[in-house]
């Protein structure tokens, strides 16, 4: 039961950061919203990642530190660490490095493209913390 709940709940934050914090057709209009959610302050822009959260949760919960569990965390946490490191550049004028031609060119971020990450992500965490 006690699985069963917290695998729900992370599913739930997925979606919200889904639904909420990825917002966006085209890389500019997604980055654009992270940007909105990070000029309201840095806390709150890592409070909108819960699902990061869940997982250190959940690892030191079913006390499981699994090769699936940690990289689960290693890619939730580069994640945010990624979305930092751009939104930071973008607020102080810096070169975009890396990111440059990605934004230039407004590549389409389509909904089976997001959700197909997601469901990766919500894969391996029942691989991760199930048995």
């Amino acid at each position: 039961m006690e699985f069963q709940l917290i695998f729900i709940f992370y599913i739930a934050c997925e979606l919200f950061e889904l639904f909420y914090v990825q917002k966006g057709s085209t890389l500019n209009a997604y980055i654009i919203n992270l940007l909105e959610l990070y000029e309201k302050g840095t806390v709150r822009f890592l409070c909108m990642h819960p699902s990061f959260y869940i997982v250190i949760f959940a690892a030191i919960y079913f006390d499981k530190f699994s090769f699936a569990a940690a990289v689960l965390i290693t890619l939730k946490a580069l994640d945010i660490i990624l979305k930092l490191i751009l939104l930071d550049k973008i607020t102080m004028v810096k070169p975009l490095g890396i990111f440059a031609e990605m934004v230039e060119r407004d590549m389409p971020l389509g909904y089976f493209f997001k959700s197909a990450i997601v469901g990766f992500y919500i894969i391996v965490f029942y691989i991760s913390f199930s048995s």
